[in-house]
C-alpha cells in the first residue's frame, strides 16, 4: 500500500463526529441529564444543569476562540464526546460493580476521562497550547459535578486511589499530546499543526496554512503539458457562442479547439492547490475543450495556488511538434479487463486507457514502458490518457501487463494504417451536482472524411469534470450513445479526476464518483445529446501536436512518506495510550471492589 493510500486509509477518522453541530449539543445535554439522574441529584437541577453547560460551552468558545480552527460548532463535538465517554464510564463502572457484588459509581473517574479527551482535542485539534488546555480542559466538566452534588459528597469521593488513578489519567492525556505532536519528526514538525491545516481547508475552506506547509514542503520540477489542438473549417470567427472552445495558435492565427492533458495531477483536495485544476485551465483558457488524466500520480499535485496560477501561466508559451491535415481510423483493442481505444494524428498517437474490474491512478510503469514502444516503432510522441472511468482498486501487476500488452497491440496496429483527411466536432454542456465539477462535460467527435464522403471510423471522446465513475456507468452511457448514433463509433467516457468534489462526502472516498449523484439515466440523456451535437457539428479540420514545459513546484513522493509516516506515528502512539487508560480504568474497577470488602 502507497503513502497517498495510507493516508486515506485515515480520512474516515474525520468522519466520527456527528454531522450536526446540534446533534452533538443535545448529545452533551442528553449526557449530562443522564448522569445526573444516576448520581441522583436533584431532578430540579437537571434543568438547570442543561442551562449552565450551553454557557460553559460557549466559554469553552470564548477562551479558545484565538485559534483559527476553534469553531463553536468543534467545541459542540468534543463536549458530545467528552460528557458520552463520561457516562460511559459511569455505566460501565455501575454494569461491572453490581457483577462483582458491589455498587459504587466512578463519578470522578469518569469526569478525569472527559477532562483528558477535552485537554487531547482542544491541543491536537483546536491548536490551543498544552499548557493553556490543561487549564481550560477542566472547566467545564467541573462545574457541571460542583453543580451536581454537594461539596461534602464530593469531598467523601477524593480518597487517595481516585486522586493517583485520575492523575494517571491526566498523564496518560498530557504525555500522548507531547509524543503525538512530534511523531512525525523529522520530515513533519508537528503532527498537530499539520492536521490544523487539514481541517481549517477540509471545513472552512482556508487553506493558507495547508498550502503554506505543503508548499515549504515540494519539490522543482520540469512538467510537460501535451496539447493536441484543432482547426474546424466553415466555423464563423465572429460567432461569440461559448458551444465551442477556440483558441488562436501563436503561429498560424487560426481557431483551435484544444484537448490538453498536463504531468500534473488534480489534487490533493478542495480547495487545496490543483485539486480544481481543470475548471481552473478552463476559466484562463476557455479555449480548452478537455483536460484529460493522464499517467500521474498526487505525487505530481501543485502544492499551492500560487504554483497553479505559474502552471497557467505557462500553458501560453508552448512548441509545436507535428502538425497535419490526417489522422488514421481508431483502433479498439481488449485484453480481458484492459481496454484501449487509439487514433494516431501523423505519427502522434493518442490513447485512451481503461478497465473494466475499474482502477484508480494508473502506474507510470505503463507509461515509461508503452512510450518506449512506441519510439521504436516511429511515433514521434504520445498522449497517453486515463479514463479513470470505473471504481475500483489499483491495477494487480497481472492487470498492468494486460493494460500494457493492449496498448502495444494498439499502436502496432496504427503503425501500418493508412491516414485520412478528417472532420472534428465539438459539444459542451454544464451541470450543478455534487458528483461534478464546475467545468462541466464534453463531447468530442473525430470522424474519417475520405473526398467529402464520411467512411468507417468514428470516435467520440465523452469527457466529464468528476472524480472518477460507479462501476456499470460507462458501458451504460457508451451503449447509450452507440444506440442513436452508429454501433461503429468507438466511444469512450473518461473523467477528469477534479478534487473539486472531496470532503463533501461523508463516506469512506471522501468524495461522489460520477453517477453517486446525478441520476444515470439524465446523465445519458445529456451525453447522448452532446454527442449528437458534436457529430452533427463535425467540419473538417486539421490538427496541431504541441507541448508546453515550466519549471514548478510539486508535491513529490517524499511529502507524501512523511505525513503517512507522522500519521501512522500517531495512530501507533493513541493506541497504546487507549490501552494504557483501559488498564488505569480496570485498576480503578478492581481497587474499588477490593476497597468495598475491606470496608
Amino acid at each position: 500500500m502507497d503513502s497517498v493510500s495510507r493516508i486515506h486509509r485515515r480520512f474516515s477518522l474525520t468522519l466520527i463526529n456527528p454531522s450536526s453541530h446540534k446533534t452533538s449539543l443535545l448529545i452533551s445535554l442528553v449526557c449530562i441529564g443522564a448522569i445526573a439522574y444516576i448520581v441522583d441529584a436533584d431532578l430540579l437541577l437537571i434543568p438547570l444543569a442543561v442551562g449552565i453547560a450551553m454557557l460553559l460551552f460557549r466559554m469553552d468558545y470564548l477562551l479558545l476562540k484565538d485559534h483559527p480552527v476553534a469553531k463553536l460548532s468543534k467545541v459542540y463535538h468534543t463536549n458530545a464526546f467528552a460528557f458520552m465517554l463520561w457516562l460511559s464510564v459511569l455505566v460501565l463502572s455501575i454494569l461491572l460493580t453490581v457483577v462483582l457484588g458491589n455498587h459504587y459509581t466512578l463519578l470522578i473517574e469518569g469526569m478525569v476521562f472527559a477532562v483528558a479527551l477535552r485537554l487531547c482535542i482542544f491541543t491536537s485539534v483546536f491548536g490551543s497550547p498544552l499548557k493553556r488546555s490543561v487549564l481550560i480542559a477542566p472547566i467545564t466538566p467541573i462545574a457541571i459535578l460542583l453543580l451536581l452534588l454537594p461539596y461534602d459528597s464530593i469531598i467523601q469521593m477524593l480518597d487517595t486511589l481516585t486522586l493517583a488513578t485520575s492523575m494517571a489519567v491526566i498523564g496518560i492525556a498530557v504525555v500522548w499530546c507531547i509524543m503525538a505532536d512530534r511523531s512525525g519528526r523529522p520530515g513533519v514538525d508537528s503532527t498537530f499543526r499539520l492536521l490544523q491545516a487539514y481541517l481549517l481547508a477540509w471545513t472552512e475552506r482556508d487553506a493558507r496554512l495547508m498550502e503554506s506547509i505543503m508548499a515549504s514542503k515540494a519539490e522543482q520540477s520540469m512538467v510537460n503539458t501535451k496539447i493536441l489542438a484543432f482547426s474546424r473549417k466553415e466555423r464563423d470567427d465572429n460567432n461569440n457562442d461559448d458551444d465551442h472552445a477556440i483558441d488562436k495558435s501563436a503561429q498560424s492565427d487560426c481557431m483551435y479547439d484544444m484537448l490538453m492533458l498536463p504531468d500534473v495531477h488534480p489534487g490533493p483536495f478542495y480547495p487545496v492547490g490543483g485539486s480544481n485544476l481543470p475548471y481552473d485551465i478552463h476559466a484562463r483558457y476557455n479555449t480548452t475543450v478537455a483536460v484529460m488524466h493522464g499517467i500521474s500520480d498526487h505525487s505530481s499535485n501543485l502544492p499551492s495556488r500560487e504554483e497553479v496560477d505559474r502552471f497557467i501561466d505557462s500553458l501560453a508559451e508552448y512548441s509545436i511538434v507535428e502538425q497535419g491535415s490526417t489522422c488514421t481510423k481508431p483502433v479498439e483493442v481488449q485484453v480481458n479487463d484492459a481496454r484501449v481505444i487509439g487514433i494516431a494524428f501523423g505519427r502522434v498517437a493518442l490513447l485512451l486507457l481503461s478497465s473494466a474490474r475499474g482502477m484508480d491512478d494508473l502506474p507510470k510503469s505503463i507509461k515509461d514502458d508503452v512510450e518506449h514502444y512506441a519510439s521504436e516503432h516511429g511515433f514521434k510522441d504520445l498522449l497517453i490518457v486515463d479514463a479513470h472511468n470505473c471504481m475500483g482498486d489499483d491495477l494487480s501487476s497481472e492487470e498492468i501487463k494486460d493494460m500494457i500488452d493492449a496498448c502495444k497491440r494498439t499502436l502496432k496496429a496504427l503503425t501500418g494504417m493508412e491516414q485520412h483527411r478528417f472532420k472534428v466536432g465539438v459539444a459542451r454542456a454544464w451541470h450543478n451536482s455534487d458528483d461534478m465539477g464546475p467545468a462541466g462535460m464534453s463531447a468530442v467527435a473525430v470522424l474519417i472524411d475520405d473526398d467529402g464522403s464520411i467512411v468507417d471510423g468514428e470516435l467520440l471522446i465523452l469527457w466529464v469534470d468528476a472524480n472518477n465513475a460507479v462501476k456499470g456507468l460507462s458501458e451504460y452511457i457508451e451503449q447509450g450513445v452507440r444506440g442513436v448514433a452508429s454501433n461503429n463509433l468507438h466511444v469512450m467516457l473518461c473523467t477528469s479526476d477534479t478534487h473539486y468534489t472531496s470532503g463533501r462526502a461523508r463516506n469512506r472516498m471522501g468524495y461522489f464518483p460520477l453517477g453517486s449523484v446525478t441520476n444515470r439515466d439524465e446523465l445519458r440523456s445529456t451525453l447522448v445529446r452532446l454527442s449528437q451535437d458534436a457529430l452533427a457539428s463535425a467540419r473538417s479540420a486539421v490538427y496541431e501536436f504541441r507541448i508546453s514545459r515550466a519549471v514548478i513546484k510539486i508535491m513529490g513522493e517524499e511529502q507524501f512518506r512523511n505525513y503517512s509516516y507522522a500519521l501512522d506515528r500517531a495512530m501507533s502512539i493513541t493506541k497504546r495510550a487507549i490501552i494504557a487508560s483501559v488498564l488505569v480504568f480496570i485498576v480503578m474497577i478492581l481497587s474499588t471492589f477490593i476497597n468495598n470488602l475491606l470496608t
